[in-house]
């Protein structure tokens, strides 16, 4: 007699895993992970003195700090651009050729950063004395003396901590601002860097349409000469050879006619060249760059720092957290004084799972079996 298989619909599969059972996992996960992080809260409750004491400790001595700096004012003034600026500029900056030198104009305001951060500014700024009056008392001092700094290194770098220089990538507008603990000392300072970048545009920086008329003023000596000597070549020859019009001498002719050609081209050139350097001149007055100010100095009123209340609470929480290490720390060297080395760690590992609850739930789901 034949068997029949009997199938029963509710039987499960032998390979089929049991769901039940990993959800029962996952949640029991879940549960450990909440009570870590409940011993982890009771381990903080029970040093809550400690805690408190630390960030009051920190907060007090950020505060004495923070009140004992003096107030900072910041001057501010701002650039229009001059020249051509290249429309292309922020391309470049994004294919990394932003800063090649054949993108900058050398007509533009694009070098007047470059400028004012040049050690030439800092050291005219260092040595100029600045005297103005600080709450009816008359102040009398430089650079130099205010940040306290000899070294022209250590001055240099001095110097460009209290200044700031920003260009705006779309409109090419500078904005320049000094801050010093002094409002007078701040706009007298930005003054005068703006006065130096003025200097260095009208007298020190080289444009080509600058080379140009010096090239032709050198040419302008020597054409001058070389037609003077001509022509009194040509006068010589006339004075020696007066009946020359009337000569039937080929010689005679033929000199006279090189002479009078030769001063003719002469004097050609220089008159062209004379033309030129009149340009050029020209050229020279419209091809520095003019530093256009849109807004003077500012004269502050209002101090730029330092923010006292946000450094207070910035430093309380910042002491909050190093006081949780703390204890965290001082709770787990405590656990291996007086539990083996593997519950220390089993311990770290659970804190590290209470720190980073993130860590811990990738963790289960790379272990948890994939269902098809």
């Amino acid at each position: 007699m034949s068997k029949k298989l009997r199938f029963h619909r509710n039987s499960p599969e032998p390979d089929e895993p049991d769901n039940t059972a990993i959800n029962e996992s996952l949640r029991t996960g879940e549960a450990e992970s909440q009570m870590e992080l409940f011993n982890f809260i009771g381990i903080l409750l029970k040093r809550r003195t400690f805690i408190a004491g630390f960030i009051a400790c920190i907060m007090v001595l950020t505060a004495i700090y923070i009140f004992i700096m003096p107030n900072m004012y910041r001057s501010t003034a701002t650039i229009l651009p001059s020249g051509q600026m290249d429309k292309l500029s922020a391309v470049k900056e994004l294919a990394g050729l932003g800063n090649l030198v054949g993108n900058i104009n050398d007509n533009s305001s694009q070098l007047f950063p470059v400028i004012l951060r040049s050690n030439q500014v800092k050291d005219a700024l260092a040595t100029k004395q600045f005297n103005f009056e600080q709450n009816d008392d008359f102040i009398s001092l430089t650079l130099s003396e205010y940040l306290g700094e000899d070294n022209p290194d250590y001055l240099c770098s001095a110097v460009d901590g209290i200044t700031e220089i920003q260009t705006d990538k779309k409109t090419g507008i500078i904005t320049v601002s000094i801050e010093t603990k002094y409002p007078q000392l701040s706009q007298k300072v930005l003054i005068e860097m703006l006065a130096e970048l003025e200097n260095f545009n009208l007298f020190k920086r080289k444009s080509q349409a600058a080379g140009r008329e010096k090239y032709l003023a050198r040419e302008l000596v020597i054409r001058d000469q070389e037609l003077k000597e001509a022509e009194s070549e040509l006068e010589e020859f006339q004075s020696s050879n007066r009946d020359w019009y009337g000569s039937s001498n080929p010689e005679i002719l033929r000199t006279f006619t090189d002479l009078q050609r030769d001063t003719e081209i002469k004097s050609k050139t220089y008159l062209f060249l004379k033309e030129q350097y009149e340009i050029a001149r020209l050229d020279v007055q419209k091809d520095i760059p003019v530093v256009s100010i849109l807004d003077q100095p500012s004269f502050p009123t209002i101090k730029s720092g330092p923010f006292r209340i946000r450094i207070i609470l910035l430093s309380g929480i910042i002491s909050f957290l190093l006081a949780m290490l703390l204890v965290a720390v001082e709770d787990f060297f405590r656990r291996i004084r007086h539990g083996g080395n593997r519950a220390s760690i089993d311990d770290l590992k659970q804190e590290i799972n209470v720190a980073f609850p993130v860590i811990n739930r990738i963790r289960r789901q790379s272990q948890t079996p994939t269902i098809s």
